[in-house]
């Protein structure tokens, strides 16, 4: 009789905060790709692609408090990859 073990493990790396002290709307982007045998990653460009993604979802507005993270998860081909880019939409002021 043979028996198999199967690993799975799981991490979030936080890349850069920023504290804000009065936010406005908040705004999200991801991408999440399974990468077979440890040979197709996430492209570079992944994050600037999110980071105007959400510049987008503010119409405009000033963005601020940008966080972008990473999470990995091992399986036993591969793993998959998750960047998360989040945000906050400076609403104008009037005055």
């Amino acid at each position: 009789m043979t028996a198999i073990v199967v690993a799975v493990g799981c991490g979030t790396y936080p890349i850069a905060v920023t504290v804000v002290t009065q936010p406005g709307r908040r705004v999200t982007a991801e991408v999440s790709k399974f990468n077979p045998f440890w040979v197709a990653p996430l492209p570079a460009e992944t994050m600037s692609q999110l980071l105007d993604d959400i510049l987008k979802q503010c119409n405009g507005a000033d963005l601020t408090g940008v966080t972008i993270s990473t999470q990995t998860a091992f399986a036993v081909i591969g793993q998959v990859e998750k960047m998360i880019a989040s945000g906050y939409c400076v609403e104008p002021t009037e005055g």
